[in-house]
C-alpha cells in the first residue's frame, strides 16, 4: 500500500484516538466502491484519452503538494495533544471531513480506477477479474484498518506536542516527496 493523503488522514485520527475505525471505514468503503467499478467499467476506463489522464496526473500533484502544505501547517498550529475519544465532533463533520480528503484527492481515483481497471483488462476470463477485484477490495481493507490500529498503537509513543509536531512535519515531507517525484516523472516526455 502506498502512504498518501487518505493513509496519513487514517494514521493520525488514530494518534488522535478520535474516530479511527469510523474514519477507516468510511476510506474503505469508498476504495471498495471505486474498485468494484473499475471492474465494471474496465475497458473504457482502460481507454481514457492519454491526454485526459495526464491531466488528472497534474490534478493529483497540486493535490499531493497542498496535503504536504496542510501538514506543515498541522505541524506548526498542534498546541496539544488531545484526547478525541470523547467524540467531541460529530458524525456528519467527521463524514464531510473525511469524504472531502478522500474524494478531492485525484490520486485515489488514480490508483482505485484507473490503474485496477488496466491490469484487470490484463486477466482472460471474468472469474480471473473477479478473484483479483476481491482480492484488492480485502487488501484495501486490511492497510485502512491496519493504519487506524497502527495510529492507535503509536498514539500510547506519542501522546505529546513535539511528537505529534514530528508525525505532521514526517507526513509534510513524505508527500513533498511524493509531489516532487510526481512532478519529476511528469516532465519527462
Amino acid at each position: 500500500a502506498s502512504i498518501g493523503p487518505n493513509n496519513l488522514l487514517i494514521i493520525r485520527e488514530g494518534l488522535l484516538r478520535g474516530r479511527a475505525m469510523l474514519v477507516a471505514s468510511l476510506v474503505w468503503g469508498t476504495y471498495a466502491a471505486l474498485i468494484a467499478a473499475s471492474c465494471l467499467l474496465g475497458g473504457s476506463i482502460a481507454q481514457l484519452d492519454p491526454a485526459f489522464r495526464t491531466t488528472l496526473s497534474w490534478i493529483g500533484l497540486a493535490a499531493v503538494a497542498w496535503f504536504a502544505l496542510q501538514s506543515f501547517r498541522a505541524a506548526s498550529a498542534v498546541k496539544c495533544v488531545e484526547d478525541h475519544s470523547g467524540k467531541s465532533e460529530s458524525d456528519r463533520s467527521c463524514v464531510a471531513r473525511v469524504m472531502g480528503v478522500v474524494w478531492m484527492n485525484p490520486l485515489t481515483y488514480i490508483e482505485l480506477l484507473l490503474v485496477p481497471a488496466a491490469l484487470g483488462q490484463s486477466f482472460a476470463t471474468s472469474g480471473a477479474r473477479f478473484e483479483f477485484v476481491t482480492a484488492l477490495i480485502l487488501m484495501s481493507a486490511l492497510y485502512c484498518y491496519g493504519y487506524a490500529a497502527g495510529g492507535g498503537i503509536m498514539a500510547s509513543l506519542l501522546r505529546n506536542r513535539a511528537n505529534l509536531r514530528v508525525f505532521d512535519l514526517l507526513s509534510g515531507l513524505i508527500l513533498t516527496g511524493l509531489a516532487v517525484t510526481m512532478a519529476a516523472g511528469l516532465a519527462v516526455p
